[in-house]
């Protein structure tokens, strides 16, 4: 009776361990379902939030989003702004301009100063020379002091850079000379200068006044001698018509013979 209680345990044992197995394999595919069902689940939910991710971006994309209206430009303000910019422009020429001709006079006085102190010296001489006229009693006295006043003078014009045009025994040109005559002249060429007025003088290379000259025309013509009158063809002197004598005229429209006579023959004949 033991032994067959231990075998029929026996026999329940492999039976209840098999239906153990089949259950827990059935939970482990129900579960493998569940997870694979789960994963699906997940996997659409994703795609889904991909999807409605995708429509947002589309929908705040700048680049696919329509160009808002302009807004139409403020014409008042922008006139107004040029009107600003071009009063400051004019007040800032004219303060230029009034600047630039305050400082053409100021450089303008200063050469004036200048020039007019080189010359001072000059005036200086020209003041010493005259007081020395009433009371100097030698003439070479004077002379020198005309010398020495002539000396000063070139000194200051050469300073100045000017120097005077050379034209005695030049050929004229009307660039640097101004012909006041003309003469005729035994030993000087046609076209060149005789002698000189005033002086000309020149500043580097500019000219400050032309000097007044007279031109030589040549030598003088020789005068031509004036032809002999010719005398005058004598005319042929008429006949005298003495009295009773018969003068014939032959006109060309016939032999016809004129007579004429004196009073005297006409009374005769009467």
């Amino acid at each position: 009776m033991t032994e067959t209680n231990q075998n029929a345990k026996l026999e329940e044992e492999p039976m209840a361990t098999s239906e153990e197995a089949e259950a827990a394999k059935t939970a482990a595919e129900e579960e493998s379902a569940t997870k694979a069902e789960a994963e699906e689940q997940k996997q659409d939910a994703e795609a889904a939030s991909s999807e409605e991710g995708g429509d947002e971006k589309k929908e705040t994309d700048p680049k696919t989003e329509e160009p808002a209206a302009e807004a139409e430009p403020d014409y008042k303000a922008q006139l107004a702004e040029l009107q600003d910019k071009y009063l400051r422009k004019l007040a800032e020429f004219d303060n230029y301009r009034k600047r630039m001709a305050r400082e053409f006079m100021e450089a303008r006085d200063q050469a004036r100063r200048a020039t007019i102190g080189d010359f001072l010296t000059v005036y200086d001489y020209f003041s010493m020379g005259m007081s020395a006229i009433e009371t100097a009693a030698d003439i070479a006295v004077l002379k020198q002091g005309m010398e020495m006043i002539w000396a000063e003078f070139q000194r200051v014009l050469d300073g100045l850079n000017v120097k005077e045009i050379e034209s005695v025994g030049k050929p004229f040109d009307a660039n640097i000379h101004e012909a006041m005559s003309q003469e005729a002249s035994e030993t000087v060429p046609e076209g060149v200068v005789i002698r000189q007025w005033k002086a000309g003088f020149k500043i580097g290379d500019k000219l400050l006044r032309p000097a007044m000259v007279v031109v030589s025309t040549g030598k003088p013509s020789e005068p031509k001698p004036e032809p002999e009158p010719k005398p005058e063809p004598e005319q042929a002197k008429e006949p005298e018509q003495e009295e009773g004598q018969k003068i014939h005229v032959i006109t060309d429209d016939d032999d016809q013979t004129k007579t004429a006579g004196t009073e005297t023959d006409a009374v005769s004949e009467s």
